[in-house]
């Protein structure tokens, strides 16, 4: 009866070490998301909470699997991203009091990932914590600021904006399915500095009209000196001709020095 009791306060014991290695729903804080991953199953298809019992047996083998732990809140990201028009410089100075031709951005960008994606982000960029999902949403951030500087920009070529329809712009750039699994909650554009397009766009024309003249006049100067590049090889080849005749019949030498010598030259400039 003894040995029984014992039997079945050990057994009682085991099971409830059991229950307690595979009872992962107390590993997840309270307010958190889990996604737990193992060596025999992958990823675990469910998100994990503290406030919702899950038991899973991959848990109960040592070292089989992981439970990474995820902040239910959305990620804030500071973004800027400045630069200058193409050949900005170029085109300013040939413009009176040279404009500044360059733009700069700053952006308050707010990015979550729906407990549905998460699980599937975890699989696709193998994430394993909340560190390592900032990490990847710090990318998709900087991405996005790129994408609505482009389109601010592009805004501005005709008419110059005053303020901006931000959910529009994310609506018409699509970003809530051009990154996978990531979900765009707001977006706040603290400062949008465009330079003048139009002024731009006039000094780009002026450019192109200069540097079309300035073609024209170098090709014909290249033309001019190629036929005097051509012009003196002709004049280095008689002069040649005249050295090996000289050479040749040195009689010559002697009618070079008295009053028919021009008539001799003439006649050797003649040759060909």
């Amino acid at each position: 009866m003894k040995k029984g009791f014992i039997s079945f306060i050990i057994i009682l014991l085991f099971a409830g070490f059991i229950f307690y290695l595979g009872f992962v729903s107390f590993r997840v804080p309270v307010g958190k998301y889990g996604v737990m991953t193992s060596k025999t199953s992958g990823v675990y298809q469910k998100i994990i909470e503290n406030e919702k019992f899950c038991w899973r047996w991959e848990k109960v083998i040592p070292k089989n699997a992981e439970i990474y732990v995820f902040e239910k809140k959305s990620c804030v990201f500071e973004q800027s991203f400045s630069g200058e028009l193409p050949s900005g410089k170029i085109y300013s100075s040939l413009v009176k009091g040279e404009p500044d031709f360059s733009y700069s951005f700053d952006f308050e960008i707010y990015l979550s990932v729906k407990p549905e994606n998460l699980i599937k982000l975890v699989a696709a960029q193998n994430l394993t914590g909340q560190k390592s999902l900032e990490e990847y949403l710090q990318k998709i951030s900087a991405k996005i600021s790129q994408e609505l500087s482009q389109y601010i920009i592009k805004m501005n070529e005709n008419t110059v904006i005053a303020s901006y329809n931000v959910p529009e712009i994310i609506k018409n750039l699509n970003l809530n399915n051009k990154y996978d699994f990531v979900t765009v909650d707001e977006i706040l554009i603290k400062n949008a500095s465009v330079p003048d397009l139009n002024l731009y766009n006039l000094a780009k024309e002026s450019y192109k009209k200069l540097q079309a003249e300035i073609d024209a006049n170098l090709a014909e100067y290249a033309k001019q000196h190629a036929q005097k590049i051509i012009e003196n090889e002709n004049s280095v080849k008689k002069l040649s001709k005249i050295g090996e005749m000289l050479k040749q019949y040195p009689e010559l030498n002697s009618l070079l020095s008295n009053a028919s010598a021009s008539e001799v030259l003439k006649a050797l400039n003649d040759l060909k």
